[in-house]
């Protein structure tokens, strides 16, 4: 029982819960898991990255074990990678964790048009201890401006989410965007603010009947800050202030995520 209620709080803070219909917005929160910098890991040099993202809140906590493999390869002119995580979540006090989905991104390229970078990818959710599947497209930017001192991120996530099982729930898509501009320093240094909004863009049907909820939709404003400890080790830091209207989703964050070049 305290599994299953822990599985509907998720839903609640990730997502959104409205009395006896309940509609869920982007799986993958945008702005949690690393900077939107387009060329932050890929362009860093080819080989294997391990990494965890850590997320703390009042009602929610996470760890998430990220490994990414930058092949050095070339496709349509891009170089490409390809990663996979594994998220486990909590309660507010680090109770009853279990694992909902399993990431794989098979297929990431990654374009270098000198001040401009460009990355598209492919993911595919796992539905572990959730009762979904997902396919995920990403498409990230980065701008860089005044002798790359700047940079303008932003990203996109188109979310096609289905139901496992025989059952008589469709589960809608969802769309997430994300912004941010960012200051660089010298050795790695950045400090930026960023933004994001995600919601369902189709609505549920439940035994045939459509329900969309507009508590659905989770926003949030933040500050992003990297460092590199040194040449494999980065770390970088964000706080969000969650701007959800919905209280039972609204939880401020903190979210450290560790990286290491193999």
């Amino acid at each position: 029982m305290k599994k299953y209620s822990l599985i509907i709080i998720t839903f609640i803070i990730l997502h959104s819960f409205h009395t006896n219909a309940q509609m869920l917005g982007s799986l993958t929160l945008p702005g949690l898991g690393g900077g939107t910098n387009a060329n932050a890991a890929t362009y860093a040099g080819d080989g294997v990255v391990v990494g965890g993202v850590f997320l703390f809140s009042s009602k929610l906590n996470a760890a998430v074990a990220v490994v990414a493999w930058n092949t050095g390869a070339q496709f349509l002119g891009g170089k490409y990678s390809l990663a996979i995580a594994q998220p486990r979540l909590m309660d507010g006090e680090f109770n009853n964790g279990f694992f909902p989905v399993t990431a794989m991104t098979p297929i990431q390229l990654s374009w270098d048009f000198n001040s401009f970078k460009l990355q598209g990818g492919y993911s595919f959710l796992y539905g572990q201890e959730l009762p979904l599947n997902a396919h995920i497209l990403t498409v990230k930017g980065t701008q860089y401006l005044a002798d790359n001192k700047y940079s303008l991120n932003a990203s996109a996530i188109y979310e096609y989410r289905k139901a496992k099982g025989n059952t008589e729930r469709v589960f809608g898509d969802a769309f997430a965007i994300e912004a941010n501009i960012s200051r660089h320093f010298s050795k790695g240094k950045t400090i930026g603010v960023f933004g994001y909004y995600n919601s369902n863009v189709t609505p549920e049907y439940i035994g045939g009947k459509e329900v969309f909820n507009e508590n659905s939709a989770v926003s949030g404003i933040g500050l992003d800050a990297n460092i590199m400890l040194w040449e494999k080790l980065i770390i970088n830091g964000k706080f969000v202030y969650d701007l959800t209207a919905n209280e039972a989703t609204n939880a401020n964050k903190f979210v450290m995520s560790l990286y290491y070049k193999i």
